[in-house]
């Protein structure tokens, strides 16, 4: 707790000399740009069935992006966090201790070739794009161990060519947060070669954007899928997902089939997104928990509905704006399923408020419940988190 204080008190004296980055100074002199958070999360969790736990974390990210020279840049980021307080059942929180270097790459961009928006980059990168998403939800944004090359430089057109050998979540729960190889990543008995990606956007019609990709993980499933949007009209826009995977190599057979459709709506100064999500076949493998998906349904602070079982067919209201400086969201999902004995829903609300330029409050509270078919009781489970953030 002393910890905790001594940290925030250096945060709030910052914050209060100066709205500009205490690394400001370094930045200008041209050797690189050196960024960081400091960042408090503490958490409650209740679950009728399991019991409840409390905790609180304390994490540091400091990162480091290298001048380009001669077409080359390296960057790197290391984070390390650690439980200050814990109460009841805190490994239900999956809220632990944190050790990783969740970015190390080396890049080449094509400038000199009259590339400039084509580059290829090697290790360790945050990647936030249809296959692999950040999901900077916690103490830290998912990242792969891999080769990637991007193009921007085709008209229209943005293209993705990958081979990942390695991942970290961002669940901070036993080695979730290491870097993994797939076979620990999907949970598969046997090892995998890791995942070849490609995916491309086209934006060459007006108002029609139109995502294509592709995804093999060795050894254990292929996914293609396609993700797209239309805009109607200037507050109004139609999204449509589809995803298929079925199973290669080792694995043994199961095929999924997931659709998707949304209606994006701004409503004054409110943004709403109603939808629904179904899931055909077998679980998905590319979905929140794992490499994340590119679909207002990977947000959910619980997934207590289970949304992306097989037999899921899922129901949502999203929702957001700001007042001033205040963010408010809030995502609500019902669940059905064909495959197991209950229908969930959940319910989550987030209030994010700047305190000052580099120093941000937000509040996360989620209730989900499940009516079972078979019997037993209904179940409802909590969950509560405070962020303290400061950025540098």
């Amino acid at each position: 707790m002393k910890k905790t204080i001594v940290l925030l008190t250096f945060v709030l004296t910052s914050s209060s000399v100066s709205a500009e980055s205490i690394m400001k100074p370094f930045n200008d002199k041209g050797y690189g740009i050196i960024s960081g958070r400091i960042q408090s999360l503490s958490m409650y969790r209740d679950y009728d069935d399991i019991g409840n736990g409390a905790n609180s974390n304390l994490a540091l990210q400091f990162g480091y992006t290298s001048p380009e020279i001669s077409g080359f840049d390296a960057g790197m980021v290391y984070i390390n966090g650690g439980e200050i307080y814990t109460h009841n059942k805190s490994e239900i929180l999956a809220n632990d201790d944190i050790n990783v270097f969740n970015e190390g790459w080396l890049r080449y961009t094509f400038g000199t070739r009259d590339l400039s928006r084509t580059s290829i980059v090697v290790g360790r990168k945050v990647r936030n794009s249809e296959v692999f998403r950040a999901d900077d939800f916690r103490q830290k944004a998912r990242s792969i161990e891999a080769v990637q090359f991007e193009t921007g430089d085709i008209p229209d057109t943005r293209l993705i060519v990958g081979h990942a050998t390695k991942l970290s979540n961002w669940i901070d729960t036993g080695d979730l947060w290491k870097f993994n190889e797939f076979n620990e990543v999907f949970g598969t008995p046997y090892d995998s070669d890791g995942v070849t990606w490609a995916e491309a956007t086209f934006e060459g019609l007006q108002g029609l954007e139109v995502a294509l990709f592709d995804a093999y993980a060795w050894d254990i499933t292929n996914l293609v899928g396609t993700h797209v949007k239309w805009d109607i009209t200037g507050h109004s826009a139609l999204v449509g997902y589809y995803r298929h995977e079925n199973a290669v190599g080792k694995a043994s057979t199961r095929h999924t089939d997931v659709f998707g459709l949304s209606l994006q709506q701004k409503v004054a100064t409110v943004s709403v997104e109603p939808g629904f999500f179904s899931v055909h076949g077998s679980s998905m493998r590319f979905q929140e928990a794992t490499t994340g998906i590119n679909h207002p349904l990977g947000s959910s602070m619980m997934i207590y509905a289970q949304q992306f079982n097989g037999g899921a067919r899922t129901a949502f209201l999203k929702a957001g704006t700001s007042i001033r400086k205040t963010v408010l969201y809030a995502l609500y999902n019902y669940t059905w399923h064909d495959n197991q004995q209950f229908d969930g829903q959940e319910l989550n609300i987030v209030v994010k408020q700047p305190i000052m330029d580099s120093f941000s409050l937000a509040i996360k509270c989620g209730i989900g419940h499940r009516d079972w078919h078979n019997g037993n009781s209904n179940t409802t489970a909590t969950d509560a988190r405070l962020f303290a953030t400061y950025t540098f």
